[in-house]
């Protein structure tokens, strides 16, 4: 990031502090020697060992016992559908703002993928917010340099194109816009520039009005969605800084670190570009957006959708921590030795980052366990499938649970789905379709055995067709197994 202010000439390519002040290194130092092991590990470690930490904790426990949660399922299923059959799925009945990544796991399909493993395009969505962060910024870098034309325009047609990516991914990244005009206002950059990332903004959102008017017809399919409350603010705290409340309270401490004055005028009045006027607002404006419009509009705010916004608390976070090892350096070493400083910072980020993972291996352990998921299919299905024998029936209450015969079709290999009338594939919806109680009543009744997997049978659902399958069930067969499972039971009835 450049430390000079938008709009003036002469671009800063220093390193920032984390309130984007230049810091040269003096001459000699290891910074500024082009060559060398050293040179090549200061540039690439930083990007490296990050990158090969999370690299493996996405991989470990990834097999999670062969458990499908209801987002693995669909994805592969809708992964391994045709190009015209998952065209029909996306544009007809459901699903649109995640029909590009569908098309990426057309391509490769993963059988599971929290949330590293959970096969969902957030990572691809927040590698999309970033991108587009940092093409903001070489824009706004760019204009204050005097750039040309052709250069500068470039950068912010780049700027649009990832918008527009990541809002093809998943429409609330969108959201982003929002922090990127506190960052962009904050740069001061003059009028011109901000009627140029206005332009591009727009433009990016435009591309993807195709989407967001297929999504406001399918708007049902998000109904599930429910107004947040104040526990959801714990939840994304946690998402944000934390699994354990140790470490999220110091880690949000550090945050608050990096976005203390270092100087005067402060960072939010001098303007340019700094870390904590592109963090700070990644962190809390597209979050904030989405919580506020789904109190007084239509619900849309769930904590994944802008999982994004932990990279700002990412990098605040990290700035934190840099500042107070350049203090505890400064203090025991003397704020003149440079040296000393990065020494100091160095070991103070390798500390807190080693306590930071030692302290949330056990929720990590937990995250790569089926209970972790709101539904569990893989269990329910190898029960069924290790007891069923040819010729039962099946029922699913609702067509929700269908779901886990496209997850694990052989567990399901000698059952009869007494209630489908059009499966999921020839649909092209994710459950199919179901008869009515009507048709299904006398199928019923010519089978001796009967799985229910969903619900338990009862005579006080909503449904008419599934309080009368239960009702005929409860009074004509027996319960002779009865299984609960992770989000669902399992019972098997047998005819009296």
């Amino acid at each position: 990031m450049s430390s000079a202010r938008t709009g003036q000439r002469g671009a800063a390519s220093a390193p920032l502090d984390p309130e984007g002040q230049s810091a040269q290194p003096p001459a000699g130092s290891p910074g500024v020697r082009s060559g060398g092991w050293s040179a090549t590990a200061a540039r690439y470690l930083p990007i490296a060992v990050p990158a090969a930490t999370m690299a493996v904790l996405g991989a470990w426990g990834l097999p999670r016992h062969n458990a499908m949660g209801n987002d693995e399922i669909v994805t592969q299923f809708a992964a391994k559908l045709g190009l015209g059959q998952l065209a029909r799925m996306v544009f007809l009945h459901t699903d649109i703002f995640h029909a590009l990544y569908y098309l990426f796991m057309h391509v490769w399909v993963p059988s599971t993928s929290f949330y590293a493993q959970t096969a969902r395009s957030y990572s691809m969505v927040t590698l999309c917010v970033l991108g587009s962060t940092l093409a903001l910024i070489r824009a706004l870098e760019a204009e204050a340099a005097g750039a040309a034309r052709r250069q500068v325009g470039r950068r912010w047609l780049l700027y649009a194109l990832l918008i527009a990516l990541g809002g093809y991914l998943n429409e609330i990244a969108l959201a982003v816009l929002v922090a990127h005009a506190v960052t962009a206002a904050l740069a001061r950059p003059g009028r011109r520039v901000l009627e140029h990332w206005v332009v591009a903004g727009a433009i990016g959102a435009a591309l993807i009005l195709p989407v967001v008017i297929i999504s406001f017809l399918q708007r049902s399919s998000a109904d599930w969605i429910t107004r947040p409350h104040l526990h959801d603010l714990g939840i994304l705290f946690h998402d944000f800084f934390g699994a354990t409340n140790p470490v999220a309270v110091f880690l949000l401490a550090c945050a608050v670190v990096a976005v203390l004055p270092a100087g005067r005028p402060a960072w939010w009045s001098r303007g340019g570009i700094c870390l904590p006027s592109v963090a700070a607002p990644l962190l809390v404006l597209p979050a904030a957006a989405v919580f506020l419009e789904s109190l007084v509009g239509k619900a849309l705010y769930v904590d994944r959708y802008v999982l994004f916004c932990e990279a700002g608390a990412a990098l605040l976070a990290g700035a934190g921590v840099d500042r107070i090892g350049q203090w505890l350096g400064a203090l025991f070493g003397g704020a003149a030795d440079r040296r000393a400083l990065a020494v100091t910072s160095l070991v103070t980020g390798a500390v807190v980052c080693l306590g930071a993972l030692l302290l949330q291996l056990g929720p990590q352990h937990r995250a790569r366990t089926p209970l972790t998921r709101q539904f569990d299919y893989g269990d329910p299905a190898f029960y069924v499938g290790a007891r069923a024998r040819p010729g039962d029936g099946v029922l699913f209450f609702n067509s929700f649970y269908r779901k886990i015969r496209l997850g694990y079709p052989h567990a399901f290999r000698y059952t009869t789905d007494l209630a489908m009338a059009e499966s999921p594939a020839k649909s092209a919806t994710l459950n199919g379709f179901d008869k009515p109680f009507a048709v299904v009543r006398p199928i019923m009744l010519t089978y001796q055995r009967i799985w229910v997997v969903g619900r338990a049978p009862s005579a006080r659902v909503a449904s008419p067709s599934i309080r009368g399958e239960g009702e005929l069930l409860i009074s004509d067969y027996k319960l002779a197994a009865e299984r609960k499972f992770r989000g669902m039971v399992v019972t098997l009835w047998v005819r009296s």
